[in-house]
């Protein structure tokens, strides 16, 4: 963490010409940093997504169509087919490439090939690698639709560097998983605004924990405990961590700064990629939003919690500026999507707006996505992922995307 601290004063050393106007390259002890001034798209250039789907499955208008509720995920096959991790059913299911059924892996339970919580991780060779919160078990689920083996990932972190263990994020080219420290608190714990330190690991194939890459600072998150509970939520506008696995790479986004850090294969810092561009602030309207839904919740709890979470959230207070990123997507050509947080008022109100890095991390320009829209995978023409209507039902659609 104090190199990655360091690095991020280094920023601002003197620059070098880059390889194209809006981009200047710089290096700070061996570390590559690409900071984008502008976008190259010029106005009507870049990729564009269409608001029509093409596929839409979860259209309850329809004979026999399938309630989705829960969606933890969905990935598109290379043939085509639409694999889905529906939570309501603790299953993941199949459909055709234009969103017939066409088969189910699992059912509520604990055995083999069964759920009792389900999201995707991402593919495995050929497979798809689907993780149970509730028991800390994955399952490869294999491409014809039925679930091949298990397992747990081990435990026993001999550097003591994740008190809670660890959970999958990811996949890598080679079968192996990327793996973060899970968040958590115990009633021992002060309360308050911590951000513990997550290590980033990887795992082999069968969950024997490997080689530690990086630690990072965690997401902000909020503690409160009391007398026998404790509790652990993430702050308002707090800065937000995400990681990905893109190629042999480790990519992560701390919320420090507007950008990413890669990390290679061996866990060294390789690279800066960063956006000059003005924060955003946290308006009046986004805290406003935010308390009132706090208070529309606190109403529901016992009053020794209520008033326990009150105290503490009153405390902490909110940051002045928004994250920059609430999510990170690598698409099929290579290309870092960032989508740009606008906070809890705007969140489902407006489209939301990506912005998309080249393979070496120079800023190519923004992209657009439907409003309601959770994106899970981004291919070559396509944006797939869940929308939800007015009424809160989801459904799983594919938009076209024009490159």
């Amino acid at each position: 963490m104090h190199a990655v601290a360091t690095l991020l004063l280094a920023t601002a050393c003197a620059a070098d010409p880059g390889e194209r106007a809006g981009v200047v390259v710089t290096d700070s002890a061996g570390i590559r940093i690409t900071t984008s001034t502008a976008p190259a798209w010029r106005a009507g250039e870049g990729w564009r997504v269409d608001t029509t789907p093409v596929v839409s499955i979860g259209d309850g208008t329809k004979k026999g169509a399938v309630l989705l509720v829960e969606v933890g995920g969905v990935r598109v096959l290379p043939d085509g087919r639409i694999v889905v991790a529906n939570g309501t059913d603790r299953a993941v299911l199949f459909f055709t490439p234009t969103g017939e059924r066409a088969g189910r892996v699992g059912r509520d339970g604990s055995g083999p090939g069964e759920f009792r919580g389900v999201s995707l991780v991402g593919f495995l060779g050929d497979s798809l690698l689907a993780w149970d919160s509730q028991l800390d078990r994955a399952t490869v689920v294999v491409p014809n639709a039925t679930a091949g083996r298990s397992f747990r990932l081990a435990t026993g972190d001999t550097t003591g560097a994740s008190r809670f263990g660890y959970v999958p994020v990811d996949v890598y080219e080679d079968g192996t998983l990327l793996l973060a420290g899970r968040a958590g608190a115990t009633s021992a714990d002060q309360g308050g605004v911590r951000r513990e330190p997550v290590p980033l690991r990887r795992a082999a194939r069968d969950g024997t924990l490997g080689q530690r890459l990086a630690v990072v600072p965690g997401t902000e998150n909020i503690v409160v405990s009391g007398k026998g509970f404790v509790s652990v939520f993430e702050r308002p506008f707090g800065r937000r961590t995400l990681s990905i696995a893109s190629g042999q790479m480790l990519v992560v986004s701390t919320g420090d700064f507007d950008g990413v850090l890669r990390f290679d294969s061996t866990g060294t810092l390789h690279e800066l990629w960063r956006l000059d561009r003005a924060q955003r602030a946290v308006s009046a309207r986004d805290a406003e939003a935010v308390a009132a839904r706090r208070s529309l919740q606190l109403n529901q709890l016992p009053k020794e919690y209520a008033d326990a979470i009150f105290a503490v959230t009153k405390d902490v207070g909110y940051p002045g500026v928004l994250p920059p990123f609430d999510a990170m997507l690598r698409d099929a050509t290579g290309a870092l999507w960032l989508r740009r947080d606008v906070g809890p008022v705007l969140r489902d109100s407006i489209p939301h707006t990506w912005t998309v890095l080249d393979p070496k991390g120079r800023w190519l320009g923004d992209v657009v996505t439907p409003r309601r829209v959770e994106v899970y995978q981004i291919t070559r023409d396509r944006v797939v992922g869940v929308w939800k209507d007015d009424d809160e039902l989801e459904h799983v659609r594919l938009y076209p995307l024009r490159r």
